[in-house]
């Protein structure tokens, strides 16, 4: 856990909302252990377009084909994103690696904490709320139920 030295290891979550960026910036700005790391995790939930068993062969070949492109679009928007972050965190004394999961997010950034063997996660509030964060969930809320670490919500 940290201590007066500064924090060992940091997982920190982005989407490329203002909100993750935002996370990226304070994040930065928090005083790191001497070596200490930082891991920025973008997940992408994976495309799976519906059931197509009564369409055409050549209908669910174009549509498989736009899910995959889709896929890769989003896979390389989530690269950017955790590079980018990466770099603010590096500014700010961190030694930084950027990674790209596929799954559910809540699930994948909680396994990045227990595998990182982090001391905080580190997260943006998109600020869902009413009906949204019923039908939706909240990663954020979900982090704060269950996270194994402290968790950090930038707004």
């Amino acid at each position: 856990m940290a201590g007066r030295a500064g924090l060992r290891t940091v997982v920190l979550a982005v989407d490329g909302s203002p909100h993750s960026r935002r996370a990226a910036a304070f994040a930065a700005r928090l005083a790191p252990r001497a070596g200490g790391r930082a891991i920025v995790v973008s997940v992408v939930e994976p495309v799976r377009p519906p059931s197509m068993a009564l369409l055409p062969a050549s209908v669910r070949r174009q549509l498989a084909g736009a899910a995959a492109e889709l896929e890769r679009a989003r896979l390389d928007a989530g690269r950017r994103w955790a590079e980018a972050a990466a770099r603010t965190m590096e500014k700010g004394g961190w030694r930084a690696q950027a990674s790209v999961r596929t799954g559910v997010p809540l699930a994948e950034l909680l396994e990045a904490v227990v595998e990182a063997r982090a001391d905080l996660l580190v997260l943006g509030a998109r600020g869902t709320g009413g009906l949204a964060r019923f039908l939706l969930g909240s990663v954020a809320d979900g982090a704060l139920r269950l996270a194994p670490v402290p968790v950090l919500v930038v707004k």
